[in-house]
């Protein structure tokens, strides 16, 4: 039986941590490590709601940078188990996830129903 002790960890946040709202990645395998970086999206729809018929087309998206991660394959990889393991807990929870290929199938489906000259169903 050993009798040595843990280590006492002190946590503490980086006084740059913050939350982001991560709505993409982009980036990939470079080599020996993975480069990613991720973004968020933010639709400024102020133009568009100005009006008294909604306006789709002024709307714009502001897309930030928000962070750049560079991961070595061995914590890449652990980082994807982990995602694997807590999507399917998810799943399990929620009801399963669709991908995004079924979103844009299911997105462009929705508009074959909608009137071809309509670009909002608020008319």
């Amino acid at each position: 039986m050993s009798d040595t002790k843990s280590p006492e960890i002190h946590v503490k946040e980086h006084e740059n941590f913050r939350t982001i709202n991560v709505n993409g990645v982009f980036g990939g395998a470079r080599g020996m490590y993975f480069d990613l970086v991720l973004f968020s999206d933010e639709s400024k729809v102020g133009s568009a709601l100005s009006t008294i018929k909604a306006a789709p087309e002024k709307t714009t998206i502001n897309r930030t940078l928000e962070c750049r991660l560079i991961i070595d394959p061995l914590n890449a990889k652990a980082i994807s188990q982990w995602l694997m393991l807590n999507i399917a807990e998810y799943e399990k929870q929620f009801g399963r996830i669709p991908s995004p290929e079924e979103l844009i199938d299911r997105h462009e489906n929705m508009n074959l129903e909608f009137n071809n000259s309509s670009k909002t169903i608020y008319q």
